[in-house]
């Protein structure tokens, strides 16, 4: 699994080299956020999805809060970053309905009267009165989507090593002619 991500993922030297980044170095410094072992790795991934519910703003505040976070508690700043990017542009839609949804449910409101009363002239009077439940639903979903990230994340990551195992005692077996042994026993 670390070879896999360290394939994929750009080093810190080459990033280090970009001049947009130049300003940062200094901050992503910390051997700590580029380093891939599981308990980095499955908690950046955590993290990633709670900040990717917070709520869309103009600012980036994603972007932001992921550097702070990750380089404060030593998180892997790829895995962090790469899984802040499931909020994007073609997901705030779902996901807004879906923090309101859950927020209103939490709170005991009634979106019926308000959603039959939408329309362009009316959506930013009742702008307001979604804010409450937008931020309880966002909250909410994120810490959901932590817990089952950092689960799926640790059970993928134990699942990739047992694979690597596997593979590498069956490689040894091979290798050491104990497989040919047993195979001509069976054909006596």
């Amino acid at each position: 699994m670390k070879r896999w991500l360290e394939s994929i993922t750009p080093d810190r030297h080459s990033l280090e080299k970009l001049w947009c980044m130049r300003p940062f170095a200094a901050l992503g410094a910390h051997r700590g956020c580029w380093t891939f072992n599981r308990g980095s790795v499955t908690r950046a991934f955590a993290v990633g999805l709670f900040i990717a519910f917070i709520p869309p703003t103009p600012l980036p505040v994603h972007l932001l809060t992921c550097t702070i976070l990750g380089i404060s508690f030593g998180l892997n700043l790829p895995v962090l970053f790469a899984t802040v990017f499931l909020s994007n542009p073609f997901t705030w839609v779902p996901q807004v309905l879906a923090s309101i949804w859950v927020g209103a449910k939490l709170t005991g409101m009634d979106l019926a009267p308000m959603v039959h009363d939408m329309s362009r002239r009316t959506l930013f009077a009742h702008l307001h009165a979604l804010w409450p439940p937008l931020l309880i639903g966002a909250l909410v979903l994120g810490l959901a989507a932590a817990a089952a990230g950092y689960v799926l994340a640790q059970c993928a990551w134990r699942l990739r090593v047992a694979l690597h195992l596997r593979r590498r005692r069956q490689r040894r077996l091979a290798g050491s002619g104990h497989g040919s042994a047993l195979d001509q026993r069976s054909v006596r």
